[in-house]
This record gives structure tokens, sequence and C-alpha cells, in this order.
């Protein structure tokens, strides 16, 4: 229902005319001031309904930051899971071939100290105590990159744990948007 522009609702200029006619009559006023009312409580209404829609964009907006945080934690979590192993690959590799290359140093002085065992048996001791060495350094290392690639597991691991923790905090903000605007 709208007010009109003149207090009669016609189309006279005179507005002091126009109050006084309605005021002097008190069903037209009664009426005029109904009218106030009516339109009056329908502007109240969409006045109200302002702060629950701005309440709903500020929760999307929220979500929508909280979404992009967990996606740029997870991107971060992924490279940094894959620069642990891509290190921990280098670092075995250089552990394996330096136990390779010495292995094989190993052998070729063996081979050689064999031909003259009689004379060097104290020089083939001290090799076969480097071998050892070599050895335990070499399944050192390998323990040591089988540790990190379970460290690397349990990124890749507690990565996917904070994707589904976003994907389901973005699920639930999602459900109490529709509920709320289902509730309106």
């Amino acid at each position: 229902m709208s007010i009109a522009n003149s207090i009669t609702g016609g189309s006279s200029s005179n507005q002091l005319m126009d109050l006084l006619a309605v005021v002097a009559n008190p069903e037209v006023y009664k009426a005029k001031l109904d009218a106030l009312d009516a339109a009056t409580a329908e502007n109240k209404k969409y006045v109200e309904a302002l702060g629950p829609a701005s309440e709903i964009v500020a929760l999307r907006d929220e979500a929508k930051v909280a979404v992009q945080a967990a996606k740029e934690a997870l991107e971060q979590a992924k490279t940094n899971a894959a620069q642990i192993l891509s290190n921990a690959n280098v670092k075995a590799n250089d552990i394996g071939v330096a136990a390779q290359n010495a292995a094989e140093s190993l052998i070729a002085s063996a081979a050689a100290s064999k031909k003259e065992a009689e004379l060097v048996a104290t020089q083939n001791k001290a090799v076969l105590a480097e071998a050892k060495k070599a050895t335990a350094a070499a399944e050192t290392a390998k323990a040591i990159a089988e540790e990190k690639a379970a460290q690397l597991s349990k990124a890749v691991a507690d990565a996917d744990a904070a994707k589904a923790d976003a994907e389901a905090t973005k699920a639930s903000i999602i459900a109490k948007q529709e509920a709320f605007i289902k509730g309106l």
C-alpha cells in the first residue's frame, strides 16, 4: 500500500487545505493513519531483514577466506612434502653412490691384497674394518632415509586431514547458510 503525495489522495496541491479537509473528517483521518501504519509496518519488515542478510554475507565471506587459507596451507604442505621427499631421495642416492664407490674400492683393494696376503695381512684387517664402517654408515643412511620417508608420509597424511577438515568446515557453513535461507 502506498501513501499518496497529497494528503487527501487527490491531485490538489494546496496541502494546508488538504490537511484541514482530512482532520475535519475523522473517518478519512483514521483511514490515512491506518494507511501510514500499514506502510510503516511493510517497510519495517525490509529493514529487519537487512540484519540477518548481512550476517549471511559475512559468514559466506568468512567461509571463502577459510577455504582459501586451507587451500594455501594444503599447497604449502604439499610443496614442503615434495621438497622433503626430494631431499631425502637426493641424500639416499648420494649415500648409495658413495657406499657403492667405497665398496667397489674396497673390493678392488681386497683383490689386489689377496695376491700379497701374507705380506700385507695387517693392511687387509684395516680395509675390512673400513668396509664394516662403510656398511654400517650405509645402513644408518638407509635408516635415516626410511625415517625421512615416514615423516613425509605423515606430512602428506596431515595435509590430507587438513584438506578434509577444510572441506567439512565448508560443507558445514554451506549447510548452515542453506538452513538459514530456508528459515527466511
